[in-house]
């Protein structure tokens, strides 16, 4: 732990309840101590904690001493989700952000963090698009929510509009070994055969806030675990226990009971097997992009809304399209299992297209983002 997270470490601290103090740690990340502690602070310091972990954001560039981070709040905005960032050029700077916040997402630790991460990964490409730019003033409206919204830069809408790259993959190319080449058709179909031939898939209670068994059993995700508890090659589970009003140990209990639980798996588990279906939750499935990239042939359903890469997948050319509750999900399997060598070509084309995508995400970014400043 640096200098400065251990004089705010020491500060916090001094400032709760005794009893929490014999929790605190100094071995405590940032986002650990932040989440644990957001339910005792009062709110300017809160307020004081998130600005701090703002303006603290790594900026990886030659020109990283001439930037600075300045951190507004507007009362008018009620969308926690609403970011807007003027950058300017000042005299001592090459590029000053301005960046503004809704007040309002000062009560929801969850859109505090989801902001963080995306400013953490956007800012580096804005800060290009502040240099190449001729203007003195750059004005970007974003959206971090699952939603989005229309008239601003959103990583999921109904219209491919303002679209950018979701934070799932954002973070996937960012992660990706820029040195790394494609494989070639041989080694994928050599890999796919080796994977396990069943249907994978874990995820979480999300689609809808409920406070009762039976408004859990409405869940989309639920319903479509429950038609395939019983089929051979099919595993689909419930893995994480969100948005639930009533005992988690209830829920678990209940969903043990009814073999639609199991334990969490690591990402890397997931492309041991052949197969993985795109089942949305609360937003579309963002961390299917992780899917394409280890070779897994994904069936995916039509949704109203889409991800800044969904223009350029088709059905049968990159997926395997199924009907929006998946009851034809073991249809299509069954036609895979009697078209091999067509599902690897398919599981093939998404792999590629998707490994593309990441290795020029930036650009992506930065042709959607230049798009929308121009319509200002």
């Amino acid at each position: 732990m640096n200098k400065k997270k251990i004089i705010l470490y020491n500060f916090i601290k001094e400032r709760v309840p005794a009893p929490l103090k014999k929790i605190l740690r100094t071995a405590t990340n940032k986002r650990e101590l932040f989440t644990f502690l957001f339910k005792f602070l009062p709110p300017l310091l809160i307020k004081f904690l998130f600005k701090f972990n703002v303006k603290s954001i790594k900026i990886y560039s030659r020109n990283k001493k001439n930037i600075k981070i300045n951190v507004f709040f507007k009362k008018k905005s009620e969308d926690p989700h609403w970011v807007s960032i003027l950058i300017s050029r000042e005299k001592n700077y090459l590029n000053t952000f301005n960046i503004f916040f809704s007040n309002s997402i000062l009560n929801y630790i969850n859109a505090m963090q989801r902001t963080k991460d995306c400013l953490n990964l956007w800012i580096p490409t804005l800060i290009k698009i502040s240099q190449e730019s001729q203007k003195e003033l750059i004005t970007f409206n974003f959206d971090t929510g699952d939603d989005g919204h229309k008239n601003l830069l959103s990583m999921e809408q109904k219209e491919n509009k303002n679209l950018i790259p979701d934070l799932y993959a954002y973070k996937a190319a960012h992660d990706m070994n820029k040195t790394i080449s494609k494989i070639s058709f041989l080694e994928f179909k050599k890999n796919w055969i080796n994977k396990e031939n069943k249907i994978f898939w874990r995820g979480s209670t999300t689609g809808k806030l409920y406070s009762s068994i039976e408004e859990l059993n409405k869940l989309d995700r639920i319903k479509i675990c429950r038609q395939f508890i019983d089929k051979k090659n099919i595993d689909l589970k419930i893995s994480k226990i969100a948005q639930n009003l009533l005992s988690t140990e209830k829920i678990k209990a209940y969903l043990l009971e009814n073999n639609l639980f199991s334990e969490e798996v690591s990402e890397e588990k997931f492309g041991h097997y052949r197969y993985f279906p795109d089942i949305p939750g609360n937003s579309l499935g963002w961390g299917t992009i992780h899917k394409y990239l280890a070779g897994n042939l994904i069936f995916k359903s039509k949704h109203k809304k889409m991800l800044a890469y969904y223009y350029l997948l088709k059905p049968w050319v990159h997926f395997i399209p199924v009907e929006s509750n998946f009851s034809d999900l073991e249809e299509k399997f069954k036609w895979s299992q009697e078209n091999i060598d067509e599902t690897i070509k398919i599981a093939y084309k998404g792999y590629i297209t998707i490994f593309d995508y990441l290795q020029n995400i930036e650009e992506y970014f930065m042709n959607s983002t230049l798009k929308y400043k121009n319509k200002l």
